[in-house]
């Protein structure tokens, strides 16, 4: 999987987690800007609507935020989602 599919991968899993949870893009986006995120929250929405390519330090503090503001999820980062990092048959 290349980065770019990583990318729309963890943008759905991310959108699917924060609305089956009641949330907006906006609360996701101030624990996000809390933990030191850098994206403006216009494109975090337009990331998570596959309009935007963010690279994979940003995205992985969307999971990280996404993973606190809704408990018991488990938004992977980007190194979850590189198959290569798994052995042949999982």
């Amino acid at each position: 999987m290349d980065d770019r599919s990583i990318a729309r991968a963890q943008a759905r899993l991310i959108r699917t987690t924060i609305s089956d949870a009641g949330l907006s893009v906006h609360d996701v986006w101030q624990t996000y800007r809390l933990r030191g995120g850098q994206v403006a929250e216009l494109e975090v929405d337009a990331y998570l609507h596959h309009a935007l390519y963010l690279p994979p330090r940003h995205r992985d503090g969307l999971a990280r935020a996404t993973n606190l503001v809704v408990p018991g999820s488990s938004v992977p980062y980007s190194r979850d989602l590189r198959p290569e990092e798994y052995p042949p048959g999982l």
